[in-house]
């Protein structure tokens, strides 16, 4: 993923603009799937543009991102940034799982 670097050229207002790093980072992956430049903290995953089955991709993305296991309907419930982002210590930590070998 690209960072998009909110502080130099950022259209939002500052208070939009995400302030953490883990805002950034489903900012910048919101941004990817709704392809937009940018996507502000306040800003509605589904008012973008996004639908079920574009939330589908996102909370997968996020998964990888954020490592963390969202379920599918983690947007449906936390539909902007920042709720997604305050929501996020209640989910756990993505298991990371060991390479398959060959026999």
């Amino acid at each position: 993923m690209n960072e998009i670097s909110y502080a130099q050229s950022s259209s939002l207002v500052e208070e939009d603009r995400p302030s953490t790093t883990t805002e950034r980072a489903i900012a910048e992956v919101w941004a990817e799937v709704l392809n937009l430049d940018e996507v502000g903290r306040h800003d509605n995953f589904f008012d973008l543009g996004g639908h079920s089955v574009l939330a589908t991709q996102a909370v997968a993305r996020l998964c990888v991102a954020l490592d963390r296991q969202l379920p599918e309907r983690a947007l449906f419930d936390w539909p902007t940034v920042a709720t997604l982002a305050s929501a996020l210590p209640g989910y756990p930590v993505a298991e990371q799982i060991a390479p398959i070998g060959r026999r």
